[in-house]
């Protein structure tokens, strides 16, 4: 775990710079891809934190793979963190300006599990209702469960919402045993 004084300077740096330009969205959607990229890629993620590999290399490579779909401001972000020999902050870097940028959107994180891909009209159905029940907006990690057998399960901070079919049917069991207890403690 890299310690959070390492990567918050530099995600509190590029946040400033995006407020300031009015940019949180789209910085935060530029990181949120390289993240992903690199999460998708170990092979890269490997290559950018490898101690042997010098700096023009992995900025290069940063170039080529990025260079078409990042401002150059999110680039040189990225730059700057290999120049420090802070690649492997990067991630946490990202993540730390993610949180900075939803906190000043008013946007909360809410985890969602699914039995199955939802259809666009469903997602959109119950962000409305997440977000009406929250007062705040809200931005959906999807998780694809089929233990849950059907219905959702949301977690919005320390707040669970369970919906599914699974607990429904364990409500029921619960209800049916203790019935079963009470009339079997008063038939005797």
């Amino acid at each position: 775990m890299i310690p959070e004084i390492v990567y918050s300077k530099y995600s509190q740096a590029l946040f400033d710079i995006a407020s300031e330009q009015k940019k949180l969205e789209g910085f935060g959607n530029e990181l949120k891809m390289v993240r992903d990229t690199f999460q998708e890629n170990p092979e890269l993620w490997k290559f950018l934190n490898h101690p042997l590999v010098p700096e023009a290399s992995k900025k290069e490579t940063l170039k080529e793979v990025f260079a078409d779909s990042l401002s150059k401001l999110v680039l040189q972000f990225l730059y700057v963190m290999v120049d420090r020999r802070r690649e492997a902050a990067i991630i946490c870097a990202i993540d730390g300006f993610i949180d900075l940028a939803r906190k000043a959107q008013n946007i909360t994180v809410a985890k969602i599990r699914v039995v199955k891909k939802l259809s666009a009209e469903e997602e959109k159905k119950l962000l409305a209702s997440l977000e009406k029940l929250t007062g705040q907006k809200i931005d959906p990690l999807y998780y694809v469960d089929p233990t849950i057998i059907g219905g959702v399960i949301v977690q919005i901070g320390d707040r669970l919402i369970d919906g599914s079919l699974l607990r429904q049917l364990r409500d029921m069991r619960h209800t049916l045993l203790k019935a079963d207890v009470m009339n079997g403690v008063t038939d005797e």
